[in-house]
């Protein structure tokens, strides 16, 4: 029975009826995505080149979680979205395999959800950093079990519970439940198949951790303005201000990339409306992709918070304005 229905979906030719708004928003969306794709994907690669070539700026412990979240991000706009686009250029999955829809759908929710779990422990590292950086990472042992192991368990806890739902989850069937005309072929069986599993996912996968990063990053905004205001640390305000507002900057984009897919899903989930693979309308056509904008736009917005990187940005255009300048001289002389 397995065979027959990984058979039937494998040679499935989708019989698409979409109306003329829906095929106008898929074509909206690919647009978007492909003209923020390409400077992304070059920001991303600047930010990561500089962080590890730049010695400074690699010992720093500050910039360790930032550099693993532009790496995963730069893995989700590369790969992941490019699928995406492709979806939305055809409008059904190219490669119609259960071993697609499950790797994609791994890739997916490993990638945006180890990005947000290590976005809630740089929100909580932050405060570390700042306050208690003297007492916690003051010896090598210290570090390793306070700042490089939790990294570790979040990459082994993310991806050890998605290649077990994703790939090894009994309880129903993926062959059966996976479309070729959907966003991620319908997801894995257990998002609505399993009421218990799925509510556990969102809640803490999602919402509990995009609420959390939002928490975590205004408290620190406060601990340093209350700090700053019983100190009077001008100095140190100035160096910790740019910091402290650009993370808050990218925290809000977590924030708003994580919950209102989270809610939707959950609400969707606990309606029991459908177990077919479908999602609501708006989960389908606007939350799905909110994830996208937040890698898309993560680099941009990092680069502003490291004005040791940007300063390099513009010491390049210099260089440029430098360089092109007696030539153009030498043409007119000429």
């Amino acid at each position: 029975m397995a065979t027959l229905l990984l058979t039937n979906f494998i040679n499935s030719t989708p019989e698409i009826m979409e109306s003329d708004e829906e095929i106008l928003l898929k074509k909206i969306k690919f647009g978007l995505f492909l003209s923020f794709q390409i400077p992304s994907i070059i920001c991303h690669l600047f930010l990561i080149y500089h962080l590890i070539h730049d010695r400074l700026l690699r010992v720093a412990l500050r910039n360790h979680v930032i550099l693993v979240l532009l790496i995963l991000n730069f893995l989700l706009v590369t790969i992941d979205l490019s699928i995406v686009l492709d979806f939305l250029y055809i409008g059904y999955i190219r490669e119609k395999t259960v071993q697609v829809c499950q790797t994609w759908n791994l890739l997916d929710s490993f990638l945006s959800n180890s990005s947000s779990f290590l976005m809630l422990w740089a929100s909580i590292e932050r405060h570390i950093i700042i306050f208690h950086d003297r007492q916690f990472h003051n010896t090598q042992l210290k570090r390793i079990l306070l700042h490089y192991t939790p990294l570790v368990i979040i990459f082994i806890y993310t991806f050890s519970f998605y290649i077990v739902v994703i790939f090894f989850y009994s309880g129903c069937s993926n062959a059966a439940h996976f479309r070729s005309d959907v966003m991620f072929c319908g997801k894995a069986c257990y998002v609505h198949q399993n009421v218990t599993l799925s509510v556990f996912e969102l809640t803490t996968h999602r919402i509990l951790s995009s609420m959390l990063i939002f928490v975590f990053s205004f408290a620190l905004v406060a601990r340093i303005i209350i700090r700053k205001l019983r100190r009077h640390q001008r100095v140190r305000w100035q160096q910790q201000r740019k910091m402290t507002v650009q993370f808050l900057c990218i925290s809000i984009l977590y924030f708003l990339g994580t919950l209102p897919p989270g809610v939707g899903e959950l609400l969707h989930v606990l309606s029991g409306e459908r177990t077919d693979g479908h999602e609501s309308e708006v989960q389908e056509e606007i939350f799905l992709y909110l994830f996208y904008f937040t890698s898309l736009l993560l680099p941009f917005v990092c680069l502003m918070s490291l004005p040791e990187v940007y300063a390099k940005l513009f010491c390049l255009k210099r260089r440029n304005r430098v360089e092109k300048g007696p030539s153009v001289e030498g043409r007119d002389r000429a």
